[in-house]
């Protein structure tokens, strides 16, 4: 397994006291494989990126489990450690590319000198490795595009640059947080192509985050659900959508135009998430469960199988 993440815990401190964003999360992806990660906002996704990544705040505390990549705990890794991992080994797409782009600075520029610090090859050999990264990106011109800044790219031009960036390495696992968002919905689906093509031609393993399962049905063979902080339900992504366990997991399909029956009307779920200051003691979903039980409000269910691929956290499940 090239990613295993293990009952992992994390507390944020604030003036209004301890926050819990996340709760005994369980994930693992294989090498070359796409998994999705799906939730409201709120959910715990971002969180579990940035722990990966090493890059929580100084607010934050990670209060259990194990993030193991390659069979190494990058939760015990010091700077220096992180230096060979991070963006060389684990690259990161980010939602607003512009924010991950230096403004003052041009785009082959910014390119070069990745590729230099993560290959140690020449000036003249990296500008002409970060030239072929953006042609391998699908950028028409990349020689003209090199010489400009990122304001002056449009912003699925600049998505595809930071993708360029991230797989400069090239990495053996990329993290996509939220990429597409932001972009129209004809951009959304080239982009979400691009990644799904140089998943194939690298084998680099994608963690893809989204808050649309729409986006998941096209680019991922697995998808995990979080509600609240835990992970609710983990699968096939074609089994997941066609018939889900978890009673999250189907009031978001209710939900969605894309995906829900089209003779049924839409479903809103009722009320909204926990306070994570104050947790509910049972099962984190069971406040707004139609389908709970006396059992889901006293007791919190653990990730369980309920079939060979597939995993839930309910007790209606079992």
């Amino acid at each position: 397994m090239l990613l295993e993440i293990r009952n992992l815990s994390v507390e944020f401190r604030g003036i209004r006291g301890t926050v819990q964003a996340l709760k005994g999360i369980c994930l693992s992806i294989a090498e070359g494989e796409i998994l999705g990660i799906v939730g409201e906002s709120g959910s715990g996704k971002s969180v579990t990126a940035l722990s990966i990544l090493g890059l929580l705040g100084k607010n934050a505390a990670v209060t259990g489990g194990e993030v193991l990549y390659k069979g190494r705990n990058l939760l015990a890794l010091d700077k220096k450690a992180w230096t060979s991992i991070r963006g060389k080994e684990i690259g990161m797409v980010f939602q607003e590319p512009m924010t991950a782009l230096h403004p003052t600075m041009k785009v082959g520029r910014q390119l070069a000198e990745v590729i230099r610090r993560h290959r140690g090859v020449s000036r003249k050999e990296a500008r002409r490795l970060a030239v072929a990264s953006l042609e391998e990106v699908h950028i028409r011109d990349p020689q003209s595009v090199a010489e400009k800044y990122p304001f002056e790219l449009s912003g699925g031009m600049r998505q595809r640059v930071v993708i360029a960036l991230a797989m400069s390495s090239p990495p053996s696992l990329l993290i996509a947080d939220e990429p597409t968002t932001a972009l129209d919905v004809t951009t959304q689906h080239e982009i979400l192509k691009l990644m799904k093509e140089l998943s194939e031609k690298r084998g680099t393993a994608i963690l893809f985050i989204t808050h649309d399962l729409g986006v998941v049905a096209e680019l991922c063979r697995r998808v995990a659900v979080m509600y609240a902080g835990e992970v609710v339900e983990t699968g096939p992504t074609a089994e997941v959508l066609r018939s889900p366990v978890h009673p999250y997991t189907q009031a978001l399909l209710h939900a969605l135009p894309d995906l829900a029956d089209p003779h049924e009307p839409l479903k809103a779920i009722p009320g909204e998430a926990p306070d994570p200051r104050a947790r509910p003691a049972g099962c984190i979903f069971a406040p707004r469960c139609q389908m709970r039980i006396t059992r889901c409000q006293r007791e919190k269910p653990s990730l369980e199988p309920v079939s060979q691929n597939r995993h839930t956290a309910c007790w209606l499940a079992r």
